[in-house]
C-alpha cells in the first residue's frame, strides 16, 4: 500500500481526502477559518502561511501555529509557504524561504510541511531531512500556472519528487484545453503505477475542475475544497466536493 499517515488520516487508503486551506491574513482571521473545520467537510487542513500578513515573523508563524493545533484537535494540519513563483504570496529568495521553514520546524506544530521543488534539489533534499528530524511528513510540490507539461515531463516531475526523498508528491498545472485535462490525469494514473509514495494530482481552473473530484481513477490521494476564499483557481466549495465525491 502507497499510504502516508498523518495522526488518524491514512492518505492513499479508500476515497480520496479532502483538505482545505487556511487563507486568512490575520491571527484571528486564521483561528476563526481554523475554528469552522470539522470531519463532517474535510479531513486535514492545510495552512497558507504565505497569506499571513506577518509571513517574515518566525516567532508569529509558530505561535499561530500552537493555536492552530489547539482549534484543530487531532486533524492533521499542512504548513505551506507558498513563494510567488509558485503562485504564492510569499517574495523571500530562495535562502530566506529555506531559513523560514527550517526555523519554524524547530518550534512549530504541524504534521505535514509543503516543500516546493522549484527550489532545488540540495535546498529541497536539506529542508526534508529538516523536516524529518522533527517528526513531520513531507509533501514536494511543484505549480505550473500558465501550461500543462507533457505527459512525460509530469510524470519525470513525479518521480524527481519521490527520489528527492518525498513522503507524498503534488503537481498542480494549467490547462487550456480538454487534451490538457486528459493528460494530467493519464500522467497521475502512470505514475501512481510505477511510485512508491502517495500522489496528490489536479488540472486548475473551471476546465480542470473533473480532476479535482477524479482522483479514484487517477490514484491521487486527496484533493483541495474551500471555505469560503480558495487558495488555487478552480477548487469546489468544500461541502459541494464532498457530496460530489459520495455521489461519484
Amino acid at each position: 500500500m502507497k499510504t502516508v499517515r498523518l495522526r488518524s488520516i491514512e492518505l492513499g487508503d479508500g476515497d480520496p481526502k479532502i483538505i482545505v486551506p487556511i487563507t486568512g491574513a490575520t491571527e484571528e482571521e486564521i483561528i476563526a477559518q481554523a475554528k469552522e473545520l470539522n470531519c463532517e467537510i474535510c479531513d486535514l487542513a492545510e495552512w497558507r502561511v504565505d497569506l499571513f500578513e506577518k509571513r517574515h515573523a518566525v516567532s508569529e508563524i509558530v505561535k499561530v501555529s500552537r493555536q492552530l493545533r489547539n482549534e484543530l484537535g487531532d486533524m492533521p494540519f499542512i504548513f505551506t509557504i507558498r513563494t510567488k513563483e509558485d503562485g504564492g504570496k510569499f517574495e523571500g529568495t530562495d535562502e530566506e524561504y529555506a531559513e523560514t521553514v527550517s526555523s519554524f520546524l524547530l518550534e512549530g506544530e504541524c504534521d505535514a510541511c509543503d516543500i516546493e521543488l522549484s527550489k532545488g534539489k540540495m535546498l529541497v533534499q536539506s529542508l526534508l531531512e529538516a523536516a524529518k528530524s522533527h517528526g513531520v511528513r513531507t509533501i514536494v510540490s511543484s505549480h505550473s500556472f500558465d501550461k500543462t507539461p507533457t505527459v512525460e515531463r509530469m510524470i519525470a516531475l513525479l518521480d524527481e519528487m519521490q527520489d528527492c526523498g518525498a513522503d507524498i508528491a503534488k503537481l498542480a498545472v494549467m490547462p487550456k484545453s480538454i487534451q490538457d485535462v486528459l493528460n494530467l490525469m493519464l500522467a497521475s494514473a502512470r505514475a501512481f503505477e510505477k511510485l512508491d509514495i502517495p500522489l496528490i494530482t489536479m488540472s486548475m481552473g473551471k476546465l480542470g475542475a473533473f480532476s479535482r473530484v477524479a482522483g479514484i481513477l487517477t490514484g491521487s490521494c486527496a484533493t483541495f475544497g474551500s471555505l469560503g476564499q480558495g487558495s488555487a483557481p478552480g477548487q469546489y466549495d468544500c461541502r459541494d466536493l464532498k457530496k460530489i465525491m459520495e455521489m461519484l
